[in-house]
């Protein structure tokens, strides 16, 4: 009797895992994408910024002598960019030993001194410039 009533009791035990399992709730979303993802641009409000942008940079005055470093600088040629518009680029040659202070990495604002003679300019010294943004 005792075996039939632990057969009985397994029985029913086992019935009730299976079901368990297949009444929980799945928070597995798959390959969902937030609809945010899919919202238009609001191209108004980006073509707006892009001319404010746009004729805030054509009323800048570049300034003389204060430059981005470029990206197509060498050993051999220092290439500038014209601070703050970035609109004009100029391609110096080194002078034999330049005098550096501070960071002359790409993208670095930079004052330059020139070294000119009749018909050359080379590049003397190059000296870091605090962002003025």
């Amino acid at each position: 009797m005792r075996k039939i009533f632990y057969l009985l009791l397994l029985a029913i035990a086992v019935s009730q895992v299976p079901s368990a399992c297949k009444m929980a709730p799945s928070n597995d979303p798959g390959d969902t994408v937030a609809a945010s993802v899919f919202a238009p641009l609001d191209t108004a409000a980006i073509n707006r910024k892009a001319r404010a942008k746009a004729a805030m940079l054509a009323k800048a005055k570049d300034s003389v002598d204060i430059f981005y470093i470029g990206s197509g600088s060498t050993k051999q040629r220092l290439q500038l960019v014209s601070y703050p518009s970035r609109r004009d680029t100029l391609e110096y040659g080194k002078a034999r030993h330049i005098k550096r202070s501070g960071s002359t990495d790409v993208g670095s604002v930079v004052r330059v001194a020139f070294w000119v003679s009749g018909t050359d300019s080379l590049v003397k010294s190059v000296e870091q410039q605090p962002t003025l943004h």
